[in-house]
Protein backbone atom coordinates (compact mmCIF):
# COMPACT_ATOMS: atom_id res chain seq x y z
CA UNK A 1 0.00 0.00 0.00
CA UNK A 2 1.26 3.57 -1.10
CA UNK A 3 1.48 5.67 1.95
CA UNK A 4 2.91 8.82 -0.49
CA UNK A 5 1.23 12.28 0.09
CA UNK A 6 -1.00 13.26 -2.74
CA UNK A 7 0.00 16.68 -3.59
CA UNK A 8 -2.72 19.31 -5.87
CA UNK A 9 -0.64 21.92 -7.15
CA UNK A 10 -2.65 25.03 -8.61
CA UNK A 11 -1.25 27.60 -10.54
CA UNK A 12 -2.86 31.32 -10.40
CA UNK A 13 -2.84 34.72 -11.76
CA UNK A 14 -2.05 36.78 -8.75
CA UNK A 15 -5.70 38.23 -7.88
CA UNK A 16 -4.66 41.25 -6.23
CA UNK A 17 -1.92 42.55 -9.50
CA UNK A 18 0.89 43.72 -6.97
CA UNK A 19 2.95 43.95 -10.23
CA UNK A 20 6.01 41.76 -9.21
CA UNK A 21 5.54 39.35 -12.51
CA UNK A 22 7.38 39.91 -15.33
CA UNK A 23 4.41 40.46 -17.31
CA UNK A 24 2.30 42.97 -15.82
CA UNK A 25 -1.81 42.84 -16.59
CA UNK A 26 -5.30 44.57 -15.47
CA UNK A 27 -6.68 42.00 -13.17
CA UNK A 28 -10.64 42.01 -12.71
CA UNK A 29 -11.67 42.80 -9.38
CA UNK A 30 -11.98 39.67 -7.56
CA UNK A 31 -14.80 41.07 -4.74
CA UNK A 32 -17.07 41.68 -7.73
CA UNK A 33 -20.74 40.34 -7.20
CA UNK A 34 -19.81 38.13 -9.81
CA UNK A 35 -15.72 37.36 -9.46
CA UNK A 36 -16.97 36.33 -5.87
CA UNK A 37 -19.54 34.35 -7.44
CA UNK A 38 -17.04 32.62 -10.11
CA UNK A 39 -14.51 32.21 -7.32
CA UNK A 40 -17.30 30.17 -4.99
CA UNK A 41 -17.51 27.92 -8.27
CA UNK A 42 -13.68 27.20 -8.40
CA UNK A 43 -13.90 26.72 -4.33
CA UNK A 44 -16.83 23.82 -4.62
CA UNK A 45 -14.81 21.98 -7.25
CA UNK A 46 -11.35 22.74 -5.29
CA UNK A 47 -13.21 20.94 -2.09
CA UNK A 48 -13.50 17.89 -3.66
CA UNK A 49 -10.21 17.17 -3.79
CA UNK A 50 -10.78 16.91 0.00
CA UNK A 51 -7.68 18.22 1.17
CA UNK A 52 -5.84 17.29 4.62
CA UNK A 53 -3.79 20.67 4.31
CA UNK A 54 -3.51 24.08 2.07
CA UNK A 55 -0.12 25.22 1.37
CA UNK A 56 0.25 28.94 0.28
CA UNK A 57 2.55 31.77 -1.83
CA UNK A 58 3.19 33.13 1.69
CA UNK A 59 6.56 33.07 3.80
CA UNK A 60 7.30 30.14 5.40
CA UNK A 61 8.80 31.79 8.16
CA UNK A 62 5.87 34.28 9.08
CA UNK A 63 3.59 30.75 9.54
CA UNK A 64 2.43 32.36 13.25
CA UNK A 65 1.53 36.08 11.35
CA UNK A 66 -0.82 34.26 8.78
CA UNK A 67 -2.67 31.62 10.78
CA UNK A 68 -3.58 34.51 13.81
CA UNK A 69 -4.80 36.11 10.77
CA UNK A 70 -6.76 33.34 9.59
CA UNK A 71 -7.93 32.89 12.69
CA UNK A 72 -9.24 36.13 13.07
CA UNK A 73 -11.10 35.65 9.20
CA UNK A 74 -12.91 32.21 10.63
CA UNK A 75 -13.82 34.46 13.91
CA UNK A 76 -15.64 37.05 11.74
CA UNK A 77 -12.99 39.76 12.39
CA UNK A 78 -11.23 39.91 9.56
CA UNK A 79 -12.51 40.75 5.97
CA UNK A 80 -10.57 39.34 3.07
CA UNK A 81 -8.33 40.95 0.93
CA UNK A 82 -8.24 40.56 -3.01
CA UNK A 83 -5.27 37.77 -2.53
CA UNK A 84 -5.49 34.56 -3.79
CA UNK A 85 -3.99 33.62 -0.53
CA UNK A 86 -7.14 34.84 1.11
CA UNK A 87 -9.65 34.62 -1.46
CA UNK A 88 -8.42 30.95 -2.20
CA UNK A 89 -6.35 29.45 1.00
CA UNK A 90 -8.49 31.14 3.83
CA UNK A 91 -11.73 30.64 1.99
CA UNK A 92 -11.00 26.86 1.28
CA UNK A 93 -9.74 26.32 4.30
CA UNK A 94 -12.24 27.70 6.35
CA UNK A 95 -14.61 25.51 4.76
CA UNK A 96 -12.78 22.61 5.27
CA UNK A 97 -12.89 23.12 8.59
CA UNK A 98 -8.84 23.77 8.47
CA UNK A 99 -7.19 24.48 11.60
CA UNK A 100 -4.29 25.89 10.17
CA UNK A 101 -2.97 26.72 6.83
CA UNK A 102 0.59 26.25 5.57
CA UNK A 103 2.74 28.92 4.32
CA UNK A 104 6.01 27.52 2.46
CA UNK A 105 7.65 30.31 0.10
CA UNK A 106 10.89 31.46 0.25
CA UNK A 107 12.65 34.19 -1.92
CA UNK A 108 15.83 32.04 -2.54
CA UNK A 109 18.78 33.94 -4.29
CA UNK A 110 18.68 37.14 -5.59
CA UNK A 111 18.20 36.62 -9.52
CA UNK A 112 19.66 38.93 -12.00
CA UNK A 113 16.87 39.67 -14.24
CA UNK A 114 17.88 43.41 -14.92
CA UNK A 115 21.44 42.47 -15.16
CA UNK A 116 20.86 39.53 -17.77
CA UNK A 117 18.65 42.17 -19.87
CA UNK A 118 21.13 44.62 -19.84
CA UNK A 119 23.60 43.01 -20.43
CA UNK A 120 21.66 41.04 -23.57
CA UNK A 121 20.84 44.67 -24.43
CA UNK A 122 24.55 45.39 -25.36
CA UNK A 123 25.84 41.97 -26.76
CA UNK A 124 22.49 40.00 -27.72
CA UNK A 125 19.68 42.60 -28.44
CA UNK A 126 17.86 39.30 -30.84
CA UNK A 127 17.12 37.93 -27.79
CA UNK A 128 16.07 41.13 -25.85
CA UNK A 129 13.80 41.75 -28.80
CA UNK A 130 12.54 38.20 -28.73
CA UNK A 131 12.03 38.89 -25.05
CA UNK A 132 9.37 42.13 -25.33
CA UNK A 133 7.45 40.68 -27.68
CA UNK A 134 6.90 37.65 -25.45
CA UNK A 135 6.27 39.34 -22.81
CA UNK A 136 3.90 41.92 -24.90
CA UNK A 137 1.74 39.00 -26.03
CA UNK A 138 1.54 37.71 -22.78
CA UNK A 139 0.16 41.17 -21.37
CA UNK A 140 -2.03 41.26 -24.15
CA UNK A 141 -3.57 37.75 -24.00
CA UNK A 142 -3.67 37.50 -19.81
CA UNK A 143 -5.62 41.47 -20.52
CA UNK A 144 -7.90 39.77 -22.73
CA UNK A 145 -8.98 37.08 -20.62
CA UNK A 146 -9.24 38.89 -17.45
CA UNK A 147 -11.84 40.78 -19.54
CA UNK A 148 -13.62 38.04 -21.52
CA UNK A 149 -13.32 34.73 -18.78
CA UNK A 150 -14.41 33.66 -15.76
CA UNK A 151 -11.70 32.84 -12.75
CA UNK A 152 -12.13 29.19 -13.07
CA UNK A 153 -12.00 29.55 -17.00
CA UNK A 154 -8.70 31.23 -16.30
CA UNK A 155 -7.04 28.54 -14.26
CA UNK A 156 -8.12 26.19 -16.42
CA UNK A 157 -5.91 28.28 -18.93
CA UNK A 158 -2.92 28.80 -17.03
CA UNK A 159 -2.66 25.15 -15.77
CA UNK A 160 -2.81 23.73 -19.25
CA UNK A 161 0.12 21.47 -20.32
CA UNK A 162 0.94 24.59 -23.04
CA UNK A 163 0.90 27.19 -20.31
CA UNK A 164 3.40 25.97 -17.99
CA UNK A 165 5.79 24.87 -21.00
CA UNK A 166 5.35 28.48 -22.31
CA UNK A 167 5.99 29.81 -18.73
CA UNK A 168 9.03 27.83 -18.34
CA UNK A 169 10.42 28.27 -21.23
CA UNK A 170 11.16 31.83 -21.15
CA UNK A 171 13.84 30.88 -17.89
CA UNK A 172 14.99 28.42 -20.58
CA UNK A 173 15.94 30.94 -23.09
CA UNK A 174 17.49 33.39 -20.72
CA UNK A 175 20.94 30.40 -20.71
CA UNK A 176 21.31 31.96 -24.10
CA UNK A 177 22.35 35.08 -22.44
CA UNK A 178 26.59 35.50 -22.00
CA UNK A 179 26.31 31.47 -22.24
CA UNK A 180 30.57 31.11 -22.85
CA UNK A 181 31.40 33.95 -20.97
CA UNK A 182 29.51 35.72 -18.07
CA UNK A 183 26.74 33.05 -18.03
CA UNK A 184 24.75 35.71 -16.53
CA UNK A 185 21.70 34.22 -18.16
CA UNK A 186 22.56 30.80 -16.70
CA UNK A 187 22.06 32.53 -13.74
CA UNK A 188 18.67 33.53 -13.95
CA UNK A 189 17.56 29.81 -14.54
CA UNK A 190 19.65 28.75 -11.39
CA UNK A 191 17.97 31.49 -9.36
CA UNK A 192 14.98 30.02 -10.41
CA UNK A 193 15.51 26.86 -9.55
CA UNK A 194 17.10 27.63 -6.58
CA UNK A 195 13.26 29.50 -4.65
CA UNK A 196 11.75 26.52 -6.54
CA UNK A 197 13.89 24.13 -4.47
CA UNK A 198 13.27 25.85 -1.56
CA UNK A 199 9.68 25.81 -1.73
CA UNK A 200 9.85 22.45 -2.69
CA UNK A 201 11.75 21.61 0.84
CA UNK A 202 9.48 23.61 2.77
CA UNK A 203 6.50 21.36 1.08
CA UNK A 204 8.28 18.15 2.24
CA UNK A 205 8.85 19.94 5.93
CA UNK A 206 4.74 19.78 6.20
CA UNK A 207 3.95 16.63 4.45
CA UNK A 208 3.14 13.37 6.26
CA UNK A 209 1.90 9.93 4.86
CA UNK A 210 -1.42 9.34 3.41
CA UNK A 211 -1.57 13.61 3.25
CA UNK A 212 -3.73 15.54 0.91
CA UNK A 213 -1.92 18.78 0.04
CA UNK A 214 -3.39 21.61 -2.20
CA UNK A 215 -0.39 24.10 -2.98
CA UNK A 216 -2.08 27.32 -4.35
CA UNK A 217 0.75 28.98 -6.26
CA UNK A 218 2.06 31.48 -8.89
CA UNK A 219 1.22 29.59 -12.08
CA UNK A 220 5.29 30.58 -12.79
CA UNK A 221 6.10 27.61 -10.22
CA UNK A 222 4.19 24.59 -11.85
CA UNK A 223 6.97 23.26 -14.05
CA UNK A 224 9.66 23.38 -11.70
CA UNK A 225 7.36 22.20 -8.46
CA UNK A 226 5.46 19.44 -10.60
CA UNK A 227 8.81 18.61 -11.73
CA UNK A 228 10.10 18.03 -8.58
CA UNK A 229 7.08 16.75 -7.08
CA UNK A 230 6.60 13.87 -10.01
CA UNK A 231 10.33 12.99 -9.13
CA UNK A 232 9.92 12.55 -5.80
CA UNK A 233 8.89 9.27 -3.80
CA UNK A 234 7.26 11.36 -0.79
CA UNK A 235 4.50 12.65 -3.42
CA UNK A 236 1.69 11.49 -5.59
CA UNK A 237 1.18 14.41 -7.92
CA UNK A 238 -2.05 15.19 -8.55
CA UNK A 239 -3.63 16.19 -12.29
CA UNK A 240 -4.87 19.82 -11.51
CA UNK A 241 -7.11 19.75 -14.75
CA UNK A 242 -9.22 17.18 -12.59
CA UNK A 243 -10.13 19.55 -9.98
CA UNK A 244 -10.03 23.32 -11.76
Amino acid sequence: MSHQASVLILGTYHFANPGLDIAKMEVADVLSVEKQREITAVLHTLATFQPTKIAIEAPYDQAESLNQLYAAYRAGRHELTRNEIQQLGFRLAAQLNHEQIYPIDHPGSPIPFEAALAYAEVHQPDFLKKFQETIARWEAESNRHQQTLAVGEILRKVNSLEAIAEDHQIYLDFTAVGAGGTYIGAEVLAGWYDRNIRIFANLQQIAVPDDRILVIYGSGHLAILQELARSSSAFELVNTLDYC
